[in-house]
Formats: C-alpha cells, structure tokens, sequence
C-alpha cells in the first residue's frame, strides 16, 4: 500500500506507477593521446513524475480528505464524503504559484500494514495537466513531474579584528529552523497514526514509538483522539 502526500494533502487514489529519475552531471572530454575521459561530478537534482487519478464520484477504494479509508469511515458511524477533483486542481494550481518548494513524501506499507520505507522529499511542482475523456467517465486523469529542491542562500560575512590588530573574515553560521514538536496532538479528523504523527512533527517523530506510548496496537485513529508524543 502507497500514500501520496503533497505537502499536507494526501492523494485520494495512489498512481499505478511512478518514474523517479536522478539526472547526470559527469562531463565526458576527449584528452589528447588519451582520448575519452569521464569527469565525475555531483549528481543533478531528481525528477519524481506519475499520473493520479482525481474522482469525481465516491469509490470504496479511495482515501478522501480526511485521509482514512471510506470503509474505516462507515465503521465509525459516520457518513462518507468526496472531496471532488478540482478541489485538488485548485491546491496543485497553488503550489505551482506558489514560489515556495513543499514536501513529497511517498509512504509504504505491506499488507499487514507494516511500514517499509518511505520517500520525503523537498520538491518544486514543475508541471500538470488536467486530462477529461469518456474514457475516464466523470473523473480526471493528472499527469504531474516533480523537481527535487536544494535550499541556498547568500552567505553573509561578519568582518572582526584579531589581537594582532588584523581584520578577519568569517562566514556567520544560521540555525536550521525546524517545527517544534508539542507535548499533546489532537487528532483533528480520523486519519491514520502515521498521518497524526507527519502533522503533528512535520515528519521528525517515530509513528511506532508514538504507538507504544498511548498503547495503540493499530494504525488508525479516530477525531478527537489526543495523543501524547513526549
């Protein structure tokens, strides 16, 4: 089993394939009486792309906003909803106009539902498309590629005098910024313990740890639910 996430949205019916490509930077140079060299450098940046299906009706199978299964969601006593297909257009169209990279990650589950590995991934959303056709009834097919995003930024200087009376240079250090972890969660729509857990830490915290902590032997939960993380 895959879930989609882009930034804080989880994709309603996972893609039936997915293309990830690391591109090249070596640089092939032909040396005299030598001839054909390979200069290895650092790769580029990858390029994640895939379909995904956008559902214009309800299906059993696919997981809507509240990011739990509609099965899981009838069990509880609550009715099913759909979150329909432009809705998700209208959150891709943002993070394409956005100017700000957000978060890819691709989780991955066994049949037990056991966690496998997972792909979290800083990315840009270079392109989609927005396909209609009988084929496809009500819904929508997307087309979307991905770019993987490597932070810069100008290094500032900070220009001091030694005891020797000379001036030295050296580049001021930044520290990294990153989301504080709370004590409690609660759990504000049912979703699965590794979702709370991702919203709750912006992907820092071990679901499986959280687990044992509020003693949770599945990876479900319901609204409302509060969980300790610390």
């Amino acid at each position: 089993m895959y879930y989609f996430f882009l930034d804080d949205k989880m994709l309603p019916v996972p893609p039936p394939k997915m293309e990830v490509k690391v591109n090249n930077k070596n640089k092939t140079v032909n040396l005299i009486n030598e001839g054909e060299i390979n200069i290895i450098k650092s790769p580029g940046l990858t390029e994640v792309s895939f379909e995904v299906m956008m559902p214009n009706e309800f299906y059993p199978f696919a997981l809507y906003d509240n990011g739990v299964s509609n099965f899981i969601t009838r069990l509880s006593g609550q009715q099913p909803t759909i979150t329909y297909a432009k809705n998700y257009i209208d959150g891709f169209e943002k993070l394409k106009t956005g100017n700000n990279p957000f978060r890819l990650i691709i989780a991955r589950f066994n049949q037990k539902f056991e966690y496998l590995s997972d792909t979290n991934m800083l990315v840009t959303l270079e392109e989609y498309n927005v396909g209609e056709s009988s084929e496809y009834g009500f819904d929508w097919q997307v087309p979307m590629r991905f770019k993987q995003y490597r932070p810069y930024a100008t290094k500032e200087l900070e220009i001091t005098t030694n005891e020797n009376g000379e001036q030295v240079a050296r580049v001021k250090q930044t520290r990294p910024t990153t989301k504080e972890v709370p004590k409690a969660y609660k759990v504000a729509a049912n979703m699965t313990l590794w979702e709370a857990c991702r919203r709750a830490s912006g992907g820092s915290l071990d679901w499986k740890a959280v687990a044992e902590l509020n003693g949770i032997r599945d990876n479900n939960v319901l609204k409302g639910t509060v969980l300790n993380l610390k």
